[in-house]
């Protein structure tokens, strides 16, 4: 930028923070006037404010190392303590570079020269004796111009605080589980926050969680993890090619233990897959392969199944497994594949207690994830045990899979009308009336019953 001929004026309306704006008006003022040693003092305290601004922001989105900074700053303001003020602002720099990361390597030396200058300007003692220091109007104006580049017209971003307060994020209730909602939710609350630099270590963190695991309380948010991670692939794409490198190293480099989490990471991100070494594929596809259920296995690897180098390995030993490993299977990995033997299973069950049972250990994981065709399976096999038929909680379990399956997934007419002769059949209008009526205020029509024999 050539600060010979940048407009001030138009500078000014970048400036977010109408206090600031004042202040920095002020140091403007001063040096239209010729007041220049006036216009570098007027123009710190304007830096100085603006901070303590972006401070209580990121403090009150959880940041803190800002809110300790401001809990200071104030009670020293109550207490009228001079030395403590004097103290934090001379540090001021030094803390917003270095630990709340408002401003970043380069900003902090620009900024360092205009705290240099201020003091040479505000305290002769600085200066050599019976010479007081005279800025010349261009380092005014350059000063001018770097504190609303650097600081003014910025949005507070967050630092390393920002791990943080996503860790405390992604484990509470009010984290959206829906992955067009997560990308949405990352993207304003954090991707817009967060400094540009520190986009790149955060989709690290992400990957790591992913691939190896750390931190080990987010283990039970892995789904969340990763439709994370792909908001920052959506949503922050120049960040994206180096971030990776980073990711595919990180697989390359990936140790036994951890393959069926690289297994699992390519199937939420293929395209990672012809980044990686061919010795790393190698090893991947030979993992797959040996993948045994029974001994010690980390389901995780069971994603795997839509990526095509991994797919026929995985067929394999999900057509292999018993009904315990079906069932650890669908509660780490419910893909797609693992519902017929689940159905399957589910329809040979021999008693009322059994059936329920098994429906909530092989059907349910698979809740909100079905698609119609998955839904008409379940219907029809239903419909022909009268051990899971007759249940008492069926009616309730199924209620709950077609809701959470949404209006586009329910079940086809055809599907409908099939099980709705059976409820005809055996008398069953009472135990299936919430299941019907689903069914109706989503288009469907009863149609008359067909002329058969009742079924005990």
């Amino acid at each position: 930028m050539d600060i010979g001929f940048v407009d001030l004026d138009i500078l000014v309306t970048q400036i977010r923070n109408s206090a600031s704006k004042r202040y920095f008006l002020d140091a403007v003022k001063a040096y239209k006037a010729g007041a220049l040693r006036g216009s570098l003092t007027s123009l710190w305290v304007a830096l100085a404010y603006d901070l303590i601004a972006k401070y209580r922001e990121i403090s009150a989105e959880g940041d803190a190392a800002a809110t300790e900074f401001i809990r200071q700053w104030d009670a020293a303001t109550v207490a009228d303590n001079i030395p403590k003020l004097l103290s934090l602002e001379a540090e001021i720099l030094d803390h917003a570079a270095d630990t709340t990361q408002v401003i970043d390597g380069i900003a902090k030396r620009h900024l360092g020269r205009l705290r240099q200058d201020r003091h040479l300007c505000a305290h002769p003692a600085f200066s050599a004796e019976a010479a007081l220091f005279e800025p010349s109007p261009e380092l005014v104006r350059l000063h001018l111009v770097n504190v609303i580049d650097c600081v003014l017209s910025r949005e507070p971003r967050q630092g390393k605080a920002i791990y943080e307060i996503f860790s405390l994020d992604v484990q509470s209730a009010g984290f959206p589980a829906d992955p067009d909602r997560i990308h949405n939710y990352v993207d304003q609350r954090y991707l817009k926050r967060i400094k540009i630099q520190n986009v790149q270590n955060f989709g690290t963190v992400l990957a790591k969680s992913l691939l190896k695991g750390v931190p080990p309380e987010w283990e039970a948010h892995q789904a969340k993890i990763c439709h994370s991670l792909i908001a920052l692939r959506d949503r922050a794409p120049d960040a994206w090619p180096d971030l990776s490198t980073t990711i595919s190293r990180l697989i390359d480099n990936s140790e036994p233990l951890t393959r069926p989490r690289s297994i699992a990471f390519l199937a939420a991100l293929p395209a990672f897959w012809n980044q990686l070494q061919p010795a790393t594929q190698t090893a991947l596809q030979g993992t797959a392969a040996n993948f045994d259920p029974a001994n010690a296995p980390d389901f995780r690897i069971l994603a795997g199944v839509s990526v095509p180098a991994f797919r026929q390995a995985l067929l394999d030993a999900i057509a292999n497994m018993d009904e315990d490993q079906l069932v650890q299977a669908i509660a780490i990995s419910p893909v797609p594949e693992l519902w017929i033997p689940a159905v399957e299973s589910y329809g040979e069950s021999g008693s009322y207690r059994g059936s329920e049972g098994r429906f909530r250990r092989l059907l349910a994981p698979f809740s909100g994830h079905l698609s119609s065709g998955q839904l008409d399976t379940l219907l029809d096999k239903l419909m022909i045990n009268s051990q899971c038929w007759d249940a008492g909680a069926t009616p309730g379990f199924l209620l709950g899979l077609l809701r959470d399956a949404g209006a586009r997934n329910l079940p086809t007419d055809e599907a409908k009308n099939r099980f709705y002769q059976q409820v005809r059949r055996k008398g069953a209008e009472a135990q299936y009336v919430d299941v019907l009526e689903l069914f109706v205020a989503h288009g469907w029509e009863r149609r008359a019953p067909e002329n058969v024999d009742e079924d005990d």
